[in-house]
């Protein structure tokens, strides 16, 4: 007999039947007669719970929306100069004096995480880049971007003398849900999200129910973000020494702004 393919995530429906079935709406019908899927309300409260949902187990570490991705190629910069600039953003890309269309930086991406880079057209390993905090220090180009800035939601570098490849690891984001066929990308996360959006519901008209499906909605919340913890607790963490006493780069904390 041939195994069935299992699924850990759910889709919408699931979570609108567990929202009807906690919101005591399912006495006639398991389609409910208040919070239908049909209701004009039902997806934009849908997608408002997930946006909290997704925030609170990003704030946390939660690793279920880390993603990576390659940007190609980052072209030459325009002018070999300090003072010139290239950025990548949701719109494209710009070499410090022109702008194309890509590479852009993914519809989902929130924030990155780390960048690396190499050679485009080469099998070299990825180097590393260094994020820089405080603004870009002023640097003649050489062949590696190296460093980089996030500002004004874009990727903001020196730009370099060959072009390269960046591969890009990042905090996304899931789409909204436009159809109860949509699957809710998040692990358990069924429970929390039909919380959330009861607590929406409620808040104007029982504030009392509305704090009750806050706290739910926290506690299946933080039943995810321990897990989460517990497994990243596996591997052994040691904090880098303030001198690095074994050689290489000293490392220098961030200044405040």
């Amino acid at each position: 007999m041939p195994s069935l393919i299992d699924s850990a995530y759910v889709t919408v429906e699931s979570v609108t039947t567990l929202l009807r079935a906690l919101g005591n709406d399912m006495l006639f019908s398991a389609a409910g007669e208040i919070l239908t899927d049909t209701q004009n309300f039902m997806f934009p409260l849908l997608n408002e719970a997930l946006a909290e949902v997704q925030g609170e187990l990003r704030n946390h570490g939660v690793d279920t929306f880390t993603k990576e991705t390659i940007l190609t190629p980052i072209l030459v910069v325009a002018i070999k100069d300090p003072a010139v600039q290239v950025i990548v953003s949701d719109t494209g890309y710009f070499d410090g004096s022109n702008n194309y269309p890509s590479p852009y930086v993914p519809s989902d991406l929130i924030e990155p995480i780390l960048l690396w880079e190499r050679q485009t057209g080469s099998t070299e390993d990825f180097v590393p880049m260094k994020q820089i905090l405080d603004g870009l220090p002023s640097v003649t180009q050489s062949s590696r971007l190296r460093i980089w800035e996030w500002r004004g939601d874009q990727i903001v570098m020196p730009g370099a003398t060959q072009s390269n490849d960046l591969r890009l690891r990042y905090k996304g984001s899931q789409a909204n849900f436009v159809t109860t066929n949509d699957v809710l990308y998040i692990r358990d996360g069924a429970a929390p999200v039909a919380y959330f959006m009861l607590k929406l519901y409620y808040a104007t008209k029982n504030p009392e129910v509305a704090t009750f499906c806050e706290t739910q909605g926290q506690k299946r919340l933080g039943q995810i973000i321990t897990a989460n913890a517990r497994m990243k607790q596996q591997n052994p963490v040691t904090r880098r020494s303030y001198g690095n006493p074994r050689g290489g780069p000293a490392f220098i904390p961030p200044r405040n702004p």
